[in-house]
C-alpha cells in the first residue's frame, strides 16, 4: 500500500450528497477464474465490470432496478461470466428482495429473488464445492438454496431472526460463518449441504460418508 494507482473514473452518478454517505463503491470482487475480471457496485444501483485488472470498465446494471444500493457483487466459482448481485432499497423504504445473476457479463440478467420473503437483502454468497447452493442474509435472518436460486429455504436452526450482514465460506472446514448486526458470529457444518447435488436429492436413500 506504499503506493496506489488509480484504476477507474467515478463509477457512480456522482449524486447530490447528504447526511448519509452517498455516491460510493459499496462492495468489489474478483473472479476466482480469471485474474483481472473485476465486478463493482455503488450505493445509487451501479455495476461496472472490467476485463483488464481495472484499466477500463462497463456499465452492466441498466437493466436492473435503479437507484438501489448494490449490497455486493460475487463472482463464481464455477463459471466466468457468472455474477450474482442483491440490492437493497430499505434507505427508501423498499423492502423487496432482489437477487440477480448473470451468465455473461450482465449481458442479459435472471432474478432469482423466487420465494425469499419481503426482507431487504444484504449478502449473497455461493457454496465453492457446488455451484447449486447459495446463501442469503437479510435484514430478519439467513436462506438457504440447493437449486442455484430455484426456491429457498430458511436456514435458521439456532440462529435468531436478526439481521444478516456478511457471510465468508471456510473451504478447508467446509463451515458457514455468519456475521449479524448486534447478535455475535455464528458458525454452520456445510459439509452434508456442500454434498446436496440432483443424484442425491432425487434419490430415495442416501448415506453420507461418515467420518472415521
Amino acid at each position: 500500500g506504499a503506493d496506489l494507482e488509480t484504476l477507474s473514473p467515478d463509477l457512480t452518478t456522482n449524486p447530490k450528497q447528504g447526511d448519509v454517505p452517498y455516491g460510493t463503491i459499496t462492495t468489489i470482487h474478483e473472479s476466482p477464474l480469471k485474474f483481472g475480471l473485476l465486478y463493482c457496485g455503488t450505493d445509487d444501483g451501479k455495476i461496472h465490470f472490467s476485463n483488464d485488472g481495472g484499466y477500463s470498465w462497463k456499465e452492466i446494471s441498466k437493466a436492473l432496478p435503479q437507484g438501489l444500493w448494490v449490497s455486493r457483487v460475487w463472482a463464481s466459482a464455477h463459471k466466468e461470466g457468472r455474477l450474482y448481485v442483491s440490492l437493497n432499497g430499505y434507505r427508501s423504504d423498499n423492502f423487496q428482495p432482489y437477487i440477480f445473476v448473470t451468465e455473461d457479463n450482465g449481458i442479459t440478467w435472471t432474478n432469482i429473488s423466487s420465494n425469499l420473503p419481503y426482507e431487504p437483502v444484504n449478502v449473497i454468497k455461493e457454496g465453492p464445492a457446488n455451484e447449486n447452493l447459495l446463501f442469503v442474509g437479510t435484514d430478519n435472518g439467513l436462506y438457504v438454496s440447493l437449486d442455484r436460486g430455484k426456491t429457498y429455504m430458511a436456514f435458521s436452526g439456532g440462529l435468531p431472526r436478526v439481521a444478516v450482514h456478511d457471510l465468508v465460506i471456510q473451504e478447508r472446514e467446509k463451515d458457514l460463518v455468519v456475521g449479524t448486526h448486534g447478535r455475535s458470529i455464528y458458525r454452520a457444518d456445510l459439509e452434508e449441504l456442500s454434498l446436496m447435488y440432483a443424484e442425491v436429492l432425487n434419490s430415495e436413500l442416501y448415506a453420507f460418508p461418515v467420518e472415521k
